[in-house]
Order: structure tokens, then C-alpha cells, then sequence
């Protein structure tokens, strides 16, 4: 369902899906963490202003921690 969750957000899945996709988004917690988390990586990841600047080195942490490849020097606050 996660996979689900990411093409969600990247505007993959057709109209049938995406209502399915939200309802049991709508109904499943740890669903909802997903979609808010998975929105707020995408956010750091094109710069985008997050709730505070610790937040988002918080973020770029958490998927080098996962084994993402983040450019040395990238830094996600730079304009």
C-alpha cells in the first residue's frame, strides 16, 4: 500500500485508484503517517519551505539512513 501512497502523491494512478487509495487512506492511522511523511521527503527534496530548518536536516538524515545517495554538500535550504 505504501507504493500505493507514493504514487498517490506523484499523480500515477488513475481516477479509479486514487479514490480507492484515499479511502483507505482516510481510514488507516499509520496510512495517513505515510502519505504526510512521504509529502514532507518530496517537499525537502525540491526545496520546498518545511515547518522548521531542523526538520528538514531531520528528513535528509532519515533517508540516508535508508540508504538513499544524497549529494555531499546537497544542502535542502539553499535558494
Amino acid at each position: 500500500m505504501s507504493l500505493n501512497v507514493s504514487q498517490l502523491l506523484d499523480g500515477l494512478l488513475d481516477d479509479a485508484t486514487v479514490e480507492r487509495v484515499l479511502h483507505e487512506t482516510a481510514d488507516d492511522a499509520a496510512l495517513r503517517d505515510r502519505y504526510t511523511i512521504y509529502g514532507l521527503i518530496g517537499d525537502c527534496l525540491r526545496g520546498n519551505s518545511t515547518p522548521d530548518d531542523g526538520f528538514t536536516q531531520r528528513i535528509i538524515e532519515r533517508l540516508k539512513h535508508e540508504g538513499a545517495r544524497i549529494e555531499p554538500g546537497y544542502d535542502p535550504l539553499a535558494e
